[in-house]
């Protein structure tokens, strides 16, 4: 109806002579209807801003500006996934994200965006769900009281059970990974890992199992006899 009379108000009246006047009218006229609805084939997506190239660039960004990287970060992993991997990274929260990209960004401020974009997304990416016994956490990290005297063991799980692999690394100096098999129903156990005297001996755990894109887990070992930086960790 608003085209309608958009057009209506500017046409000729009835025996105009110029041969050309209704086109120019009617071309005028959708013009001005193109302009009230902001213009001809616009789509109802914003399109996405260019990622910075390095994190430091996306550190100084806005809130508006670093949620729009994390959303391309998010785009881009899921266009070079496929199928219940490519799901479930679509599905990434881009608030999430920015959040764990503002921690990469703050750690190593020189490192790309893209190895950035790489370190944060696993540590948000939903689909897998991992728990540990006895220990408490929200899914993404995981905290457990304990003795420096008494080796650590980590026996975790996957839902839905799928055979996989998990790597276990120390958060601060350690030596190379572990990696353990994931069982039939998706358990798996790391036995017998020293802890060092310190407060917080944290762990980062990746588990791939295939469908699924890869899960980073943080595990925090809290040392109830050592008294935080008591002992200076060794290289």
């Amino acid at each position: 109806m608003a085209m309608r009379s958009a057009v209506a108000s500017v046409r000729q009246p009835p025996g105009d002579p110029s041969p050309g006047a209704p086109r120019v009218v009617a071309a005028w006229g959708i013009a001005l209807v193109c302009g009230v609805l902001a213009g001809c084939g616009a789509r109802d997506e914003v399109d996405v801003r260019p990622a910075p190239a390095i994190a430091a660039r996306y550190a100084a960004l806005g809130d508006e500006a670093r949620l729009a990287a994390a959303d391309s970060c998010r785009r881009s992993s899921a266009a070079r996934a496929s199928g219940r991997a490519a799901e479930q990274l679509a599905a990434v929260e881009p608030a999430l994200l920015r959040a764990e990209l503002d921690v990469a960004a703050t750690v190593e401020d020189r490192a790309s965006f893209a190895a950035a974009c790489a370190h944060s997304i696993v540590r948000v990416t939903p689909g897998l769900d991992v728990s540990f016994a006895g220990v408490t956490g929200n899914g993404r990290r995981f905290a457990y009281p304990t003795r420096s005297d008494r080796p650590l063991t980590i026996r975790g799980r996957i839902e839905p059970p799928q055979p996989g692999r998990v790597t276990v690394r120390r958060e601060i100096g350690g030596p190379h990974p572990a990696a353990v098999g994931i069982d039939g129903r998706g358990r798996f156990t790391f036995r017998d890992i020293d802890l060092r005297q310190m407060a917080d001996n944290s762990f980062v755990l990746r588990i791939d199992a295939p469908p699924n894109a890869p899960r980073v887990v943080e595990f925090s070992a809290l040392c109830l006899d050592c008294g935080a930086g008591a002992v200076t960790p060794q290289p």
